[in-house]
């Protein structure tokens, strides 16, 4: 992570010596910039959420936050560590334990089905394609009866902002708005040892209304040239979900097997003979 300027109290340094451990390169295991950290607390003491729920805890710095100015946090996480080590310091927040494709939607279910009105979601959880955009689905199930916020982090990431873009925003008449870069992310420095131009951070938002919209979902990425160039210098550029190139061997695959189709229906002796030289089925 690169280095921090900002503490959990949201505090610029005011001494020499306060700004010596800033730059030191040790940081508070909280791993959002100072732009993320600001820009969620001046979201949540705005909002004030009555209830809100955090995906992904970690070492309690968004939560931390979290549990200052909503009524009531529910915190989902994998590890059990993180409601035996910060139960005690939140009395607001409710921890529960257990993967998130489980415990999300049994959560979303029951808020909906009590009444309990959902103010804003932070998810920070699984970091895959796959993960992310289950996530998002499962929050997606939700219909709010007041503005709802959903906070996706680490929308600079091109798997995440993959299953960002993959989730089933249209399937909710009730967003109205996505913008991938709420918050835009960073492209790591070689200061920062094996994360070497890896591209992490980055905050997208969803915006979910009580009416239905009109029309289609408001799909923005505010800073996509910015990710584009990133991208292309990035460790991620050969991968094979992104990249076109990985399609021509697909392509060449399936050709391969409509042709074997073909000679098994309508010229089975030769292709019973190219078996034969192959050994191995085609």
């Amino acid at each position: 992570m690169a280095f921090q300027f900002l503490d959990r109290s949201i505090c610029l340094p005011t001494s020499a010596t306060q700004l010596a451990q800033r730059i030191s390169g040790a940081h508070d295991e909280w791993l959002m910039t100072d732009a993320e950290r600001g820009t969620l607390r001046s979201l949540l003491s705005t909002l004030k959420p009555q209830r809100a729920i955090e995906v992904g805890v970690y070492r309690a710095g968004s939560l931390a936050i979290l549990a200052e100015f909503s009524q009531k946090v529910y915190a989902l996480d994998i590890n059990p560590y993180c409601e035996t080590t910060y139960a005690g310091q939140f009395p607001n927040v409710e921890f529960i334990t257990g993967p998130s494709q489980e415990t999300l939607p049994r959560l979303i279910d029951r808020l909906q089905e009590t009444g309990e009105g959902l103010d804003f979601v932070l998810i920070d959880a699984d970091h895959s394609r796959e993960g992310i955009r289950r996530d998002i689905n499962n929050v997606l199930r939700y219909k709010p009866t007041r503005p709802l916020y959903m906070l996706m982090h680490d929308s600079f990431n091109p798997g995440c902002r993959g299953g960002m873009k993959a989730a089933d925003w249209s399937g909710n008449p009730h967003v109205h708005m996505v913008e991938l870069d709420f918050v835009v992310g960073r492209f790591v420095t070689q200061e920062e040892g094996d994360g070497y131009r890896q591209m992490w951070c980055g905050l997208g938002l969803g915006v979910l209304l009580p009416e239905k919209r009109a029309g289609e979902v408001i799909m923005r990425e505010n800073e996509a040239l910015t990710y584009r160039a990133a991208l292309r210098h990035s460790v991620y550029r050969f991968h094979k979900w992104w990249n076109p190139l990985y399609s021509i061997p697909q392509a060449a695959r399936g050709a391969r097997r409509v042709a074997a189709q073909m000679l098994r229906t309508h010229a089975p002796d030769l292709f019973n003979v190219l078996k034969a030289r192959r050994g191995r089925n085609v």
